[in-house]
């Protein structure tokens, strides 16, 4: 495997936004001999985010339980609005001074980190559970949430040695990787469907543990461990999203494919030189290529970087690294689907031809053109998870649209990125567009999930992280990550508005393609000439 040469490190490790490159190596030079700790400005900060993600786990569990719907709707606005710009302000604050960064590289900021995942999801876990539904209702507000008895129903069935089948008798609707999720939690429940309302929220905040610690690695090596710190932070805590990251399984493939960016990203493991340090590729590339595999097989989403990822290795002629890479993934893939296949290969493919057959619904980007362009009469179905009763764009006909959307990333990627042959800049530039390309597919599902968001916020976080990164271009992205965020959790908490989540449903679209656009011009910039 060829070795990093000094013209492959040509991103400073550490340097802030806004240094000269003689103003940056001074300060190398003394964050060399004086590595400062968290001061009283840093722990007031966390404090801050702390106090604000705690209240933003307490408040909305009295409103659900004592507010009507279109009550709630101002409250949960104006304090995701509020959370961003709590962020916003932090961004600043943290470049006020250029050694702000080095203090968010060492243990105290990942304890800090693992703090403000953890507790105030922890916090809204235990509300949503001990709280009734109201006065006169017993039932605990988990009760709303019918996929996670669902899970419960598909993990007892696995515990009872039957492959799982939904209500209807249909087999499991979800990749085969997502079952030994639901069995899990069932164990540790001891198969109590009470115990494991608790239990598999848990697990999936463990995952949000590890994405967290992925991305904050990921800004250690690119020299952005504050803003990787800042994005985990709000991303885990951000109140619009705090009940899709534990009801649902999305955080688990969204840990494994940031794991794999970060696995895969050249660099000093500790992050302690950053890209500049040389390191051989070895077994931290196959590991990269299995993570991508697992992702696939929990939830297909992640896969969709590989072209990216090859694309980097073979661009900086890093073959042994791209035969690893591609190995592991195909190996993963096959020892995973083989011994299912022979078990029950029908109810393997279902989930596929399942999704497949599904058609256009209310809350998609497709259904908002076919609304405002195509439909005369604009007609809008009862809920955001409906269908529309007239459909004028078919699956074939979106399925193909998605796929060029995707494919149109690809090339934007290949034709700015081509001529980079450094291995630093080269996977930094065609990671971070591969990440935009996994959000442009989502987004351009035919059926848009509220769940989507959790891995999108993520995923938008680590493009973010591997370009220069300054205090204005993290308090715009929390900006409009509010915006997407708010919006989502509007669309499903109004469905029953259609006029209401209808509004919502473009602000969440809008938001959310004006912030993958900018990322990808952010990841398109080749760097500038020696």
């Amino acid at each position: 495997m060829k070795k990093l040469t000094p013209a492959d490190t040509d991103i400073p490790p550490i340097a802030p936004s806004g240094l000269s490159p003689a103003a940056s190596a001074t300060l190398s030079a003394r964050s060399s001999v004086s590595r400062p700790g968290f001061g009283w400005q840093d722990w007031l900060l966390i404090g801050l985010l702390l106090a604000a993600a705690m209240l933003g786990a307490w408040l909305p569990v009295d409103w659900t339980r004592n507010l009507k719907r279109p009550a709630q709707a101002p409250n949960y606005a104006w304090l995701t609005a509020g959370f961003g710009l709590l962020y916003a302000g932090g961004a600043w604050w943290l470049w006020r001074r250029p050694q702000d960064d080095q203090p968010y590289r060492g243990r105290w900021a990942g304890l800090a980190l693992v703090g403000l995942v953890l507790l105030p999801n922890l916090l809204n876990i235990v509300l949503r559970y001990s709280a009734p539904l109201g006065p006169t209702d017993p039932r605990p507000l988990f009760g709303r949430d019918e996929d996670i008895g669902l899970f419960y129903g598909y993990g007892q069935a696995l515990v009872e040695g039957r492959w799982p089948t939904n209500p209807q008798g249909q087999w499991a609707e979800y990749p085969q990787l997502s079952l030994p999720l639901f069995w899990l939690g069932v164990v540790l429940a001891g198969s109590n469907r009470e115990t494991f309302y608790w239990v598999f929220p848990l697990l999936m905040t463990l995952c949000g543990v590890g994405a967290a610690v992925a991305l904050w690695g990921l800004g250690r090596k690119m020299g952005q461990a504050r803003a990787a710190f800042l994005l985990a932070a709000f991303a885990a805590g951000c109140p619009a999203l705090l009940r899709w990251g534990y009801t649902r399984f999305d955080i688990a493939p969204t840990a494994l494919l940031l794991g794999a960016v970060y696995l895969v990203m050249p660099g000093d493991w500790q992050g302690v030189r950053g890209l500049a340090a040389r390191r051989r590729w070895g077994w931290s590339v196959a590991v990269a290529g299995s993570f991508i595999a697992l992702g696939v097989f929990v939830k297909w989403l992640p896969g969709l970087i590989w072209p990216w990822l090859a694309a980097a290795f073979g661009r900086t002629r890093q073959w042994p690294g791209l035969l690893r890479f591609a190995l592991a993934s195909a190996l993963t893939g096959l020892l995973v689907t083989l011994p299912a296949w022979l078990l029950n290969s029908e109810a393997l493919l279902y989930p596929y031809r399942f999704q497949g057959s599904r058609r256009l619904i209310g809350e998609s980007f497709w259904f908002l053109l076919q609304t405002s362009f195509l439909d005369p009469f604009h007609a809008v179905p009862d809920k955001p998870w409906g269908e529309p009763s007239r459909i004028f764009l078919g699956n074939n006909t979106l399925l193909l649209a998605q796929l060029g959307l995707t494919a149109l990333v690809l090339a934007l990627t290949a034709w700015r990125l081509w001529p980079v042959r450094a291995a630093t800049q080269a996977f930094g530039g065609w990671t971070a567009a591969g990440l935009v390309g996994v959000a442009v597919f989502t987004l351009a599902n035919r059926i848009f999930s509220p769940q989507y968001l959790v891995l999108l916020v993520w995923v938008w976080g680590a493009s973010l992280v591997l370009r220069p990164l300054g205090w204005r271009s993290l308090a715009l992205a929390f900006g409009l990550l509010s915006v997407a965020a708010g919006a989502n959790f509007e669309v499903f908490l109004l469905g029953a508005y259609p006029d209401i989540w209808v509004r919502d449903s473009y602000l969440l679209f809008g938001a959310s393609f004006v912030l993958s656009g900018w990322l990808l011009w952010r990841a398109l910039l080749r760097p500038a000439p020696k």
